[in-house]
């Protein structure tokens, strides 16, 4: 029994927190003891620190029942489930190898499959295959239902083609506002929000402007904007409109992030680690997340830890995006954990294998994190040449006074300059000076300043600390 409670128990332990609010919303447990249970599932899954134990003396068939109950519900809701039926489905109607139990089954889900629904969009596409289907075999039967569905919903269905057209125009101009913030924020905004506030839209419509708007207020450094939309989805979670592993799992990411943009750290951690609770996809990405977090709450063994674990992951991914952004928080906690020299050889192996990969997509994340392993391995002439041979200055201007990026590239050539004699105590300090003045009216870009300047502490100490007696005088002016 003992056994069969500790199995229980880690199946209970990989549920997520919304997952066992939605659970609790659904049950209707007439037996006490089963309500109990689920209670002790609930609270455990928003008290990891302080877990109840599941009480032994229980028959073990109740723990089986409660299992199965806890696995159906969840797979009734999941939406990626459902998407997966579709595919298998349409195919089946395609290839006119329906069976009479599978549309019978199509049929089942009229009275289910409202234009809120998150899959509605291509449910409707299905039937209207299926319609197809069934006109030129004469099956008037089912036919006559069909037919009516698609009647019914068919001003839902277009409305939603036409919000889609448009979020498709949105995503263009905000990836553009990406490239070149200077063009300012992008008119799409209200029209997202409006999207994804709009109950009567399917799922899915809601949350690809969500995504869209998470990106645009990272964009503009909008996080109390970004909090009130996550707030939003918060609520949306503990419902069956969104659920599924993965669209959870980028949520916890997407609010770890957040909550480190907004030096929320112990917040931030929480929803880091519950990000790669589940492996999926973007797993490198939600862990390379949680590593950023960790190093800024000075956890840097955990870090370590959980991304060498994590090496299997990353020779097996396809994404460069997030196998690059993997290797770059690497780097950086080989350098917190005083293995400054394993980081440069780690990262300069890794840049004359993808050289052409790390340009084409995240450059300055990885350089950052390279040129850091170089000055704290001491090897400040690395740092130059490296610099000149790649135009990382040139590349970095382009991007100066914009939101996103902080000249860290320069502050470090600059600091491997002046140590080797090839610049003056006067010139480094105004140069930095000069470049962090700018940014301190962002009230992100302000606190990480200091963090970027702490990083060059140990090799100019003195230095450093004359330049940030000057900017906080400079901010105490303003």
């Amino acid at each position: 029994m003992k056994y069969k409670l500790v199995a229980f128990s880690d199946f209970a332990n990989q549920l997520y927190p919304h997952e066992a609010d939605y659970l609790l919303s659904i049950n209707k447990f007439t037996k006490e003891i089963n309500r109990e249970i689920l209670l002790t599932i609930h609270y455990n899954c928003h008290h990891t620190d302080q877990v109840k134990e599941f009480d032994v003396n229980v028959d073990k068939r109740t723990y089986s029942y409660i299992k199965n109950w806890v696995i159906e519900s969840l797979e009734k809701a999941d939406v990626d489930r459902f998407y997966e039926w579709l595919l298998t489905t349409e195919k089946q109607v395609m290839l006119d190898a329906i069976l009479a139990d599978e549309e019978r089954e199509v049929i089942s889900f009229f009275k289910l499959i409202t234009p809120s629904h998150y899959y509605f969009l291509r449910f409707y596409e299905l039937v209207q295959h299926f319609r197809d289907y069934l006109l030129i075999r004469v099956r008037n039967i089912f036919y006559k239902p069909t037919n009516i569905y698609l009647k019914q919903n068919e001003s839902a269905y277009l409305r939603g083609l036409a919000v889609n057209k448009q979020l498709n125009q949105a995503t263009v101009e905000i990836i553009h506002r990406h490239e070149s913030p200077e063009a300012g924020p992008s008119a799409f905004s209200d029209f997202l929000h409006t999207t994804f506030s709009d109950v009567s839209l399917d799922g899915y419509t809601r949350y690809r402007a969500a995504v869209r708007l998470t990106f645009h207020y990272y964009n503009f450094r909008e996080f109390e904007n970004l909090r009130s939309l996550y707030d939003t989805l918060d609520q949306e979670f503990k419902g069956d409109v969104f659920y599924s592993k993965r669209l959870l799992s980028n949520f916890y990411s997407n609010r770890a992030m957040m909550h480190s943009k907004l030096n929320e750290l112990n917040r931030a951690e929480h929803y880091g680690y519950l990000s790669i609770r589940q492996k999926n996809s973007d797993f490198l990405f939600y862990l390379a997340n949680l590593c950023g977090v960790l190093l800024r709450n000075k956890k840097y063994e955990k870090a370590l830890k959980l991304m060498n674990q994590s090496i299997p992951d990353l020779k097996n991914t396809n994404s460069f995006y997030n196998k690059i952004g993997f290797v770059s928080f690497y780097i950086r906690t080989l350098v917190y954990n005083n293995k400054s020299k394993n980081a440069v050889s780690y990262a300069t192996t890794f840049l004359e294998a993808y050289k052409k990969e790390i340009f084409d997509t995240r450059w300055h994340l990885f350089f950052s994190a390279y040129l850091q392993a170089l000055l704290n391995a001491e090897k400040y002439s690395k740092v130059i040449s490296i610099t000149k041979r790649y135009n990382l200055i040139g590349l970095e201007k382009k991007f100066i006074d914009s939101t996103v990026y902080t000249p860290v590239l320069q502050w470090y050539n600059e600091v491997a300059l002046y140590i080797e004699g090839k610049q003056s105590k006067d010139l480094l300090l105004e140069t930095i000076f000069q470049s962090a003045s700018k940014l301190l009216g962002h009230t992100y870009k302000s606190s990480r300043i200091t963090e970027f300047l702490d990083h060059l502490k140990d090799c100019i100490p003195a230095e450093i600390e004359e330049i940030k007696a000057k900017l906080k005088t400079l901010q105490e002016q303003r």
